[in-house]
């Protein structure tokens, strides 16, 4: 009896932290999906965030939400793929997003090099 307690236990402890995982992984795909559609994805009646801040329409607020995007992406685990590969990425678009280089940033905001990999 006291053998199938200590079974029990551990397979209630197992349950408990998947659970936990899988809500983790679901918090972290919802904030991806923020930060991609209002900082990266365009559409005709609305312009990425991305693009306001390459092309100079951005006001500071804009520039300052985008900045944020980036800084978080930073500290997310890459859905799929190298986590050195998704440091590299998201490391070098926040340092010119930083630094305001326009052409570095628009360089490192590469969306298929990152999908390709990560998605």
């Amino acid at each position: 009896m006291k053998k199938a307690l200590q079974v029990l236990s551990v397979f209630v402890a197992l349950a408990a932290f998947a659970s936990f995982a899988s809500a983790k992984k679901s918090e972290q795909h919802e904030i991806f999906e923020e930060i991609m559609k209002k900082g990266f994805k365009s559409t005709k009646e609305k312009p990425a965030l991305l693009k306001k801040v390459i092309d100079g329409s951005a006001t500071a607020g804009e520039k300052a939400k985008l900045a944020e995007y980036v800084k978080k992406l930073v500290t997310l685990k890459p859905p799929e793929g190298d986590a050195d590969s998704w440091k590299e990425k998201t490391q070098a678009l926040n340092a010119a997003m930083m630094k305001n280089d326009l052409k570095a940033l628009k360089t490192a905001a590469n969306c298929k090099a990152c999908h390709k990999v990560h998605k």
